[in-house]
């Protein structure tokens, strides 16, 4: 009799100490499907997800699996196939909640909310509003979750939209405030979590200003790295860029979060059917980027272009100056995504350095009205510093003064020119142009077709720095 009591004890004591604990599985930044190949083994892939799920979920059913942001877009996948994939990866995992990263707009309100229709996950947000005030798509504005005896509270906070195509469809409100309205339906429960796309700095003022908050789970401050920072004794969690790595965090009451990294590495042995779905997208992605365009005879460095002139942003912006046959063509240093060996220049090096799809657009603008747009981006040392094509410029920060050369000469503020340029810088302008061809014309062609295009005509590319532009900092 007592052999058989004793396994029916350990039973009861197994469901006791589940009922009393909550295992939160995190990743962030999940732009591609399968593997990303630059480190012996690869990293990350959703059928290793999937196996560290279905480990967690097998030790303990209180298992919540989370996104913290960013599916769509961003990297080469994710401009061919535009997050769809990763929704389909994402309902075989099972993913439980997701927040919005600004990516997740890349191509548009209405392409957001077919992703949202697809998905079996658990969307909401804490400040992303409708024109009407109410939370985007009319989600929920947060998440109560009552896992066994343990009650959590979730925040969904996303910084940053001012990076993804511009809507007035839907509007990011400050972060604090977001917080300050809801802050006090969320006092009853065990734990209250900010899931947020913002940076470091921003996270800890948060934690400063709402107390209340006992974790945030934040994107990836690094490529490469896991990060678990602290403000006080509160943690903030960041898993590695490309959904290199899992943050496991279990709960209990009165018990400090317990916190482990899991490198989604070669260790992890990949789960069949979703190993399978990354085969097949990879081979799909390679047989339609195979084409060979050009030769080129330098690297290329797109980090060069967040703060400085680079061979990349002269190539790029010179392609959209040709593609339409404008007077100017720029590129937004951030707009360039990836660094390309020397080596065969294929479709595949176009939609790197281009993986947004953007479509290349053309205006009609005075020479005041440039000099105010290149003044505004100048000093921007994220992602929005103007390359260009057709002129050249000089910035002195200490006076806030520029001097535009277009063929030689200074440029004249009466002066009428037409620049190519990306509907997603298109959507940011704040200055008087008229709209020669927007995204909708017919002649609106994608920017890494155009880019094609241009290198195509080349035997071989050879770009540089040229002193196009020159920003004095002192």
């Amino acid at each position: 009799m007592i052999k058989f009591l004793f396994p029916f004890l350990l039973f009861l004591v197994n469901i006791n100490l589940s009922a009393q604990k909550v295992d939160i599985l995190y990743f962030t930044d999940a732009h591609r499907i399968f593997p990303v190949d630059d480190v012996e083994g690869g990293r990350g892939g959703v059928a290793r997800l999937k196996t560290i799920v279905d480990e967690s979920k097998s030790d303990n059913s209180n298992t919540l699996v989370i996104h913290g942001g960013d599916l769509c877009g961003g990297v080469l996948f994710g401009g061919m196939y535009k997050g769809l994939p990763m929704i389909e990866a994402f309902n075989e995992v099972p993913v439980d909640i997701c927040n919005f990263g600004q990516h997740e707009f890349d191509f548009g309100v209405d392409h957001t909310l077919e992703l949202l229709s697809k998905s079996k996950s658990e969307w909401f947000s804490s400040n992303l509003k409708n024109r009407d005030g109410d939370t985007f798509a009319n989600l929920p504005n947060y998440l109560i979750k009552k896992m066994g005896r343990i009650k959590i509270a979730f925040i969904g906070l996303t910084d940053a939209m001012n990076s993804t195509m511009k809507s007035n469809r839907v509007i990011q409100e400050d972060l604090s405030v977001a917080i300050s309205e809801i802050i006090e339906e969320l006092q009853n429960v065990d734990f209250l979590i900010a899931i947020t796309q913002t940076d470091l700095e921003t996270n800890r003022k948060l934690l400063e200003q709402f107390p209340d908050i006992d974790l945030v789970l934040t994107e990836e401050q690094y490529e490469y790295e896991s990060n678990v920072f602290y403000k006080g004794n509160k943690p903030i969690v960041a898993t590695a860029g490309n959904m290199s790595s899992v943050a496991k965090i279990s709960l209990q009451k009165d018990v400090r979060p317990l916190i482990d990294i899991i490198p989604l590495d070669e260790n992890i042995v990949s789960e069949k059917y979703l190993r399978d779905m990354e085969i097949y997208y990879k081979k799909d992605m390679e047989l339609k980027l195979a084409e060979k365009i050009s030769y080129l005879e330098v690297p290329l460095n797109f980090r060069d272009g967040i703060t400085k002139e680079s061979a990349a942003g002269n190539l790029v912006s010179d392609a959209y100056k040709e593609g339409y046959k404008s007077d100017v063509g720029l590129i937004n240093g951030g707009g360039i995504r990836a660094d390309i060996p020397k080596g065969d220049f294929t479709l595949k090096s176009a939609r790197s350095l281009l993986p947004f799809g953007n479509k290349i657009c053309q205006i009609l603008i005075k020479g005041k009205e440039l000099k105010s747009l290149l003044k505004k981006y100048a000093c921007n040392t994220k992602g929005q510093l103007l390359h260009v094509s057709g002129i050249s410029y000089r910035y002195y920060q200490k006076n806030d003064s520029i001097q535009v050369k277009w063929k030689g000469e200074v440029l004249s503020d009466d002066e009428l020119l037409t620049v190519s340029l990306n509907n997603y810088f298109l959507k940011k302008l704040e200055v008087e142009c008229d709209i020669l061809i927007d995204e909708t014309d017919v002649n609106a062609k994608e920017d890494y077709e155009v880019l094609r295009q241009f290198c195509k005509k080349q035997k071989a590319l050879h770009p540089k720095v040229q002193g196009r532009f020159v920003i004095v900092r002192e």
